[in-house]
């Protein structure tokens, strides 16, 4: 055997050590190609779905109630459209979470109404001795995306 053959030889392990390297760095790579096509897969899934989430949030009114105190002695129920969406024939309803009678509201009588988004409708309210402090109200409406309805736990205090 001559130095010829032996550098020959030489080349020819190198030849395929780089080859068995090559052929693992392109399976590796194309790994993690096909892991960052499901990753933007998920990814484009996930933003559709919250682009679908938002349409649908402004479709939706949220008419909020709260008592409030503008002075010491004055109570408010108010009825707020926190919602980017109209709500149409507004209604409540108000029960006390004990046996005592809920806070009187004057005006309910006026309900249903509509609230434009971000708009206030106010009622006196008065709450005496012997009158519930906690008082459970039940809202309902109809916009965009149907009927609403959801339940509030109200202090008067």
């Amino acid at each position: 055997m001559s130095w010829g053959d032996a550098f020959t030889g030489a080349g020819v392990l190198i030849a395929l050590a780089a080859l068995l390297y090559t052929r693992s760095v392109s399976r590796r790579q194309a790994e993690l190609a096909q892991q960052q096509t499901d990753v933007q897969a998920r990814l484009t899934a996930i933003e559709e779905s919250r682009r679908a989430d938002e349409v649908d949030a402004r479709r939706r009114a949220r008419v909020v109630p709260t008592f409030t105190r503008p002075e010491p002695k004055r109570l408010r129920f108010v009825l707020t459209n926190q919602g980017p969406a109209p709500a149409r024939e507004v209604d409540c309803q108000l029960d006390a979470l004990d046996d005592r009678q809920p806070p009187r509201v004057m005006g309910l009588e006026a309900l249903p109404v509509d609230l434009r988004p971000g708009q206030p409708m106010e009622f006196v309210a008065s709450a005496g001795l012997g009158m519930s402090t906690r008082i459970r109200v039940v809202v309902r409406w109809i916009d965009d995306a149907g009927e609403q309805e959801e339940a509030f736990t109200l202090n008067t205090l």
